[in-house]
């Protein structure tokens, strides 16, 4: 099956819709370096696994929020006042992705813009590549 991007049955206006409201992708080096920058902004981790899983290993610093049990429209409002800050980030992770987190940082920016009338700025909506898995294997606590 061909990609999105190189498609010929599909329009560029609907390509380009499906990217705009497509979470960025962070890197378990690029979220480590953010996580643990001096003058870094709001960032929030999200992990969207169950409950039983984040216990077991987790990224420090990161929210449990699993997939089955997130209420977007209540989550947007939780969020809103970190989301005006300046340098915010709010990256979504799951076991290896892409997977869940994906699917939860799209539900996120849909939900933010019916709510707000516009997406979140761009990059503030990231998933972390490789997931949890990768990132503790690339940094143990």
């Amino acid at each position: 099956m061909p990609s999105l991007k190189t498609n010929p049955e599909l329009s560029k206006a609907f390509v380009d819709s499906v990217h705009a409201h497509s979470p960025a992708e962070v890197s378990a080096e690029e979220l480590h370096t953010l996580l643990n920058s001096p003058d870094k902004g709001v960032v929030m981790v999200i992990d969207v696994r169950p409950a039983e899983d984040f216990n077991n290993i987790h990224i420090p610093g990161s929210v449990n929020k699993p997939f089955q049990e997130l209420h977007y429209t209540q989550f947007v409002e939780e969020v809103a006042p970190h989301a005006k800050q300046e340098g915010f980030a709010l990256v979504f992770v799951s076991a290896q992705s892409p997977d869940v987190d994906d699917l939860a940082a799209r539900e996120y920016i849909n939900e933010f813009s019916k709510t707000h009338g516009h997406p979140p700025s761009d990059g503030a909506v990231s998933v972390l590549l490789g997931g949890v898995c990768n990132y503790v294997q690339c940094y143990p606590s």
